[in-house]
């Protein structure tokens, strides 16, 4: 072992090594060529990697070294936003390069087949290791420089939304430069993803705003983190962006979380009320609330708010439909489906697997609840159902004082 890093260390068998594996990755990750820098330190990463393996070869107990080359590579991936598995792939590349290079040279060893199957295990044992805490040990550079990177990235839109929003007159061009490359002509569409979750984090935050985005096909969407459970995005599209609740699967990184929609609106105003209408829809969201809820469908509601007003109008409208008792709840789940299905008894049933009969004769028994006063169709007991699932999630406690 002494005699073959002695010979491998020599200045032409490493150059030749080095342009060895450097050509190796240059064919099979062709991403590294488009970034110019990169391609430039690739080299020297190769060759400080390799001549520290050497170095620690023929010691009892190898010490890994995270080369200088190789952190300086990590960074440079992030700065370009070359992605982590195109830098795990160098790696990988690097490693089948040593595994067909010492395979060939045990091959050539003149010793017995049982001694040349130990040298290779020895060397292939001790190179997997070595590129196995690279890759870790690149991971974590990695994303702690993409973290600085968003950290920095996100301050900077921060402030120019924050003055946006506050009705500032910015330069277009500047807002567009500072918001990379985002523009405030077109049609925006605000979105307010928000978790009362205390497990969450913003990692988690953004894996949904990323399912989101995939799910409504936005394309580069402008995404800001205000700070606590909450992240704001926008999405600029040349026409209104029509967003269904059913379109996006709640499942995932999607559960724990609240989405308020705004509506599609115009230009830079168009951009600040759909976010303020977002909010306004958010705000008056139960916090067990989760899901998709869109400004355009709960508009009413967005605007009325949620204060003791609101509920006294709540309380009045149902009675004693509103009481908290699990026969009374099921009425109320039952009106409510029959009004968001149009009024349909067969498709009310099948929604909630019960026989149509049973649809009907729970109409009746709400209808008798309700009294003289109103039908389980008034557009009032409607929108006080409305009001109780989403901003009370059903639940509407008694009068202060009662």
């Amino acid at each position: 072992m002494n005699q073959f890093v002695s010979n491998e260390a020599t200045s032409e068998r490493v150059d030749w090594w080095v342009d060895r594996t450097v050509r190796g990755i240059q064919e099979e990750v062709p991403e590294v060529a488009l970034r110019p820098g990169l391609a430039q330190q690739l080299d020297e990463a190769v060759r400080e990697n390799w001549l520290s393996f050497l170095r620690q070869l023929p010691r009892s107990r190898m010490e890994f070294v995270f080369v200088p080359g190789a952190e300086r590579i990590a960074r440079e991936s992030a700065q370009t936003a070359l992605p982590l598995e195109a830098l795990n792939r160098i790696y990988r590349i690097a490693q089948q390069s040593t595994w067909s290079y010492v395979t060939d040279l045990v091959g050539s060893v003149d010793d017995s087949r049982a001694e040349r199957a130990d040298l290779l295990i020895f060397l292939w044992e001790r190179a997997s290791a070595w590129i196995d805490r690279a890759i870790n040990e690149t991971s974590r550079v990695y994303h702690e420089s993409r973290r600085r990177i968003d950290i920095s990235r996100n301050a900077l839109w921060l402030e120019a939304v924050t003055r946006i929003l506050a009705g500032e007159a910015l330069d277009s061009r500047w807002i567009s430069s500072e918001l990379g490359g985002y523009s405030l002509s077109g049609h925006h569409t605000a979105f307010v993803l928000a978790t009362d979750d205390q497990e969450a984090d913003t990692e988690s935050l953004e894996e949904s705003y990323r399912h989101l985005a995939g799910e409504l096909r936005l394309s580069q969407p402008l995404v800001v983190r205000p700070g606590g459970r909450r992240l704001w995005m926008w999405a600029a599209t040349t026409r209104p962006l029509s967003v269904d609740a059913h379109d996006v699967s709640m499942d995932g990184p999607m559960r724990s979380i609240r989405v308020a929609v705004g509506p599609s609106r115009p230009g830079r105003s168009g951009f600040v009320s759909s976010h303020n209408q977002s909010l306004r829809m958010l705000n008056v969201l139960h916090p067990d609330k989760r899901g998709l809820f869109l400004y355009s469908r709960y508009e009413l509601l967005a605007l009325l708010g949620c204060d003791e007003e609101v509920d006294g109008f709540v309380r009045r409208t149902l009675g004693d439909l509103l009481n908290p008792e699990e026969h009374e709840a099921r009425l109320r789940q039952t009106v409510a489906t029959y009004l968001a299905l149009d009024g349909s008894a067969d498709r009310t049933a099948a929604a909630l697997s019960v026989h149509r009969n049973t649809v009907r004769y729970r109409l009746q028994q709400a209808g008798a609840l309700l009294g003289d006063r109103l039908s389980v169709t008034s557009s009032d007991v409607a929108l006080a159902l409305m009001h109780l699932d989403l901003c009370h999630a059903g639940r509407l406690a008694e009068r202060p004082g009662a």
